[in-house]
């Protein structure tokens, strides 16, 4: 990341803490941008936990979820005239 990149992102920081901050943040938004600048330059792989499946798989889901029979909306189709 050359600095100017760098400059961007910590600017856009700074508009979502003062767009999406409280009104207590809008006050001081350099505290919430920083917060969020650190979430931003954390690294993902290092900080993300292993699963803990033993065959090495990732988690799936267990089952699709189904639609009741009957539940499903049915389609009605105007008279042409």
């Amino acid at each position: 990341m050359d600095e100017l990149e760098w400059i961007h992102a910590r600017l856009d920081c700074l508009r979502l803490a003062v767009e999406f901050g409280t009104q207590r943040d809008v006050v001081n938004p350099h505290l919430l941008a920083d917060t969020y600048w650190q979430w931003v330059m954390q690294g993902s792989d290092e900080s993300r936990p292993e699963g803990s499946r033993k065959d090495g798989r990732r988690k799936q889901s267990q089952n699709a979820r189904s639609v009741r029979k009957g539940s499903a909306a049915e389609v009605t189709t105007m008279p042409s005239e």
